[in-house]
C-alpha cells in the first residue's frame, strides 16, 4: 500500500480488485465509486446494448441482498443524486452518496452483487428491465428532438466494424433477443475484481475501510481480466453530406457536423482540442456565437463539443436553424472560421477566455467527493485509463501548458479531415 502527498492510497487485493482511498474529513458524506472496465465497445454486432442492460440489472438485487438497489440505498442516501449508475463506450459506473454510517453496508452489497449477482438473476428480472431499457430507448432517441439523428450519424462516423458503431444502448432487436444465459455470461466476464476499480471519497475512516473491503471483496474468485481493446481509429476517408427528414418532435431544422478524431483518453491532442471547442462554442462572446447567433441570426443556437474516448475521440459542432434555407450557408461560415483559427487568427485573450472556463470546469468537479464527475468518478477514470489515480491533478492542470501553436494545429486537423455533414430537416 502507498500513499502520496495528495492523500490518495491505492492498493490491489489478491484477486486484481484496485481499490483506491480519498480521505477528506471536510465532507459530510462518503461516497462510494465502482467502475468496472466494460462498455458498449466491448459488445458484438447482434449483441449491443449488454452493457447498458447489466447497468440496470445490478440494480436488482444479488444473492445475499435481493432487494431493488434503490428500495435499500435511497433511504439513507445524500440528495440529490444519492445513487445512480451510468454507461458509456468504455465503462460503466455505479456511485452512491451516503452518511459514514452505512459505508460497511454498501460494501458489503457492492461486493455481492460483483461475486453473486448471478446467482439472483432470473427471466423474470431480465424481462422487465428488458422493458424499461427498450422504454428508455423510445424516450432518449425516438421521442427526443433530434434523437433519430443519434443511430445514423454513429453508423457513418465509425463504419462497421469498429466497435464504436452504435449507441451505448444498443439495438431494440439486440435487446430483446437478449437471453438469460447470454446475461449471465456477459457478467461473469466483465464483472470481475480484476477488471473494477473501487473507490472511497470523503469522510470516512481509512482504517475500517480497508478491513471491510478486505473482508467483503477479498473472497471473490480471481479470474483472467478481459482482452483490452487498442486505439483505433474510424475507417471514414471522406466527408459526406446526408439529409434526413426527422422523425422526432423537433419542430426547427438542425445542422449537425461530426469529425472522427485521434483525441483519445490521454492523448497530446485531447486538451487542445477541448480549448477549441470553447473558443468556437461556449458564451455569447465565442466565435460561432457571434458569427451565426448574434450577428447575423442565420441560427438561433451553436453547439460546439469535443469527446475523448478510449479508442478515438469525436469533435461536433451542431447549430439549430431559423430556416432551412440556411443549412449551406451555416456550414460553409462554420468551415471559414475553423480555417480562421488555423491560419493563425486567434488571441491571446481567446486563449486565456477559454482557460479559464476549462479550470472552473475542474473545479466544479473536484468541489465534490461522489456523484457524476466528483473526485471518486475522476479517480476511477485515472485509475482505468491511465493506471495511476494519484496522476489526475498533473494531468488536469496540463491544459495551461496548451499554447497557440496547439489550437492552431487542432483547427488544421479538423480542416484537413474527413467528416459527416448532417441536414437534419423538419417533416411538411
Amino acid at each position: 500500500m502507498t500513499k502520496n502527498k495528495s492523500s490518495i492510497i491505492k492498493m490491489t487485493l489478491d484477486n486484481g480488485l484496485d481499490f483506491i482511498l480519498n480521505d477528506d474529513k471536510s465532507k459530510g458524506y462518503v461516497a462510494v465509486n465502482i467502475w468496472y472496465h466494460v462498455g458498449s465497445k466491448n459488445e458484438k454486432n447482434g449483441k449491443t446494448g449488454f452493457a447498458h442492460l447489466f447497468e440496470h440489472l445490478m440494480f436488482e438485487g444479488s444473492k445475499n441482498c435481493d432487494k431493488n438497489w434503490f428500495s435499500v440505498i435511497e433511504p439513507i442516501s445524500i440528495k440529490p443524486g444519492g445513487i445512480n449508475g451510468s454507461t458509456n463506450t468504455d465503462r460503466t459506473n455505479y456511485w452512491q452518496n451516503i452518511s459514514p454510517n452505512y459505508l460497511e453496508r454498501v460494501l458489503f452489497m457492492e461486493a455481492d452483487r460483483m461475486g453473486y449477482l448471478t446467482e439472483a438473476l432470473n427471466e423474470d428480472k431480465l424481462i422487465k428491465e428488458k422493458k424499461i431499457v427498450i422504454q428508455e430507448r423510445k424516450q432518449s432517441y425516438e421521442n427526443s428532438p433530434y434523437g433519430d439523428s443519434e443511430e445514423f450519424l454513429q453508423n457513418l462516423l465509425f463504419p462497421k466494424p469498429h466497435p464504436y458503431n452504435w449507441q451505448t444502448i444498443g439495438l431494440e432487436k439486440d435487446i430483446n433477443n437478449a437471453k438469460l444465459n447470454e446475461t449471465i455470461d456477459f457478467h461473469k466476464q466483465f464483472y470481475i475484481p480484476s477488471n473494477a476499480s473501487l473507490t472511497i471519497s470523503g469522510n470516512f475512516s481509512s482504517e475500517k475501510a480497508v478491513k471491510w473491503v478486505t473482508k467483503y471483496f477479498n473472497n471473490i474468485p480471481s479470474q483472467k481480466k478481459p482482452n483490452p481493446k487498442f486505439l483505433k481509429q474510424s475507417s471514414l476517408k471522406n466527408t459526406t453530406t446526408h439529409e434526413i427528414i426527422g422523425k422526432s418532435p423537433a419542430t426547427l431544422p438542425k445542422l449537425i457536423i461530426r469529425w472522427p478524431t485521434n483525441s483519445h483518453n490521454f492523448s497530446k491532442t485531447e486538451q487542445s482540442m477541448s480549448l477549441l471547442s470553447l473558443i468556437l462554442g461556449d458564451g455569447l462572446g465565442s466565435r460561432l456565437q457571434k458569427s451565426l447567433v448574434t450577428s447575423n441570426q442565420l441560427a438561433q443556437d451553436v453547439y460546439v463539443g469535443h469527446y475523448a474516448q478510449e479508442l478515438a475521440g469525436e469533435f461536433e459542432i451542431s447549430a439549430t436553424l431559423e430556416n432551412e434555407k440556411n443549412f449551406d450557408i451555416v456550414y460553409k461560415k462554420i468551415l471559414e472560421e475553423i480555417k480562421n483559427i488555423s491560419e493563425n487568427t486567434i488571441s491571446d485573450e481567446e486563449i486565456l477566455i477559454a482557460k479559464n472556463k476549462y479550470q472552473l470546469s475542474i473545479n466544479r468537479q473536484i468541489e465534490k467527493s461522489g456523484g457524476f464527475g466528483g473526485i471518486a468518478d475522476i479517480l476511477n477514470y485515472f485509475n482505468i485509463y491511465g493506471k495511476n489515480p494519484a496522476e489526475f491533478l498533473t494531468y488536469m492542470n496540463s491544459f495551461k501548458l496548451v499554447n497557440k501553436k496547439n489550437i492552431y494545429e487542432s483547427a488544421q486537423y479538423l480542416i484537413s479531415s474527413p467528416h459527416i455533414n448532417l441536414y437534419y430537416k423538419i417533416k411538411k
